[in-house]
């Protein structure tokens, strides 16, 4: 699993708290895997194509962005011979500016 980034956002309505968020949450993580999509190297397009959002693991206002290659943690951190290509480090830092 590549770089995990999880969206939490707390409302003020306590009884249904995260629940209210729930579909902004995974529209912003749609989103965010969109853009590593778009940052991902491309020679085959296997990588680009495996992102994928998924519900959280205990609490219903968490998803969580994952690829599923198994080369995909190598290509965003890099090796001792090949730097890193980061597409969800640059997808996040691209999401924080707009």
């Amino acid at each position: 699993m590549s770089g995990r980034v999880v969206f939490e956002h707390q409302a003020s309505d306590k009884r249904n708290g995260r629940l209210v968020v729930q579909a902004d949450i995974r529209e912003m993580a749609a989103q965010l895997a969109s853009r590593a999509a778009a940052n991902t190297p491309r020679r085959t397009g296997r990588m680009a194509s495996a992102w994928r959002t998924a519900p959280g693991y205990s609490d219903p206002g968490t998803t969580v962005v994952i690829n599923t290659t198994p080369y995909a943690r190598y290509v965003e951190y890099g090796t001792r011979r090949r730097p890193a290509r980061a597409p969800m480090g640059r997808a996040v830092a691209a999401g924080s500016r707009s």
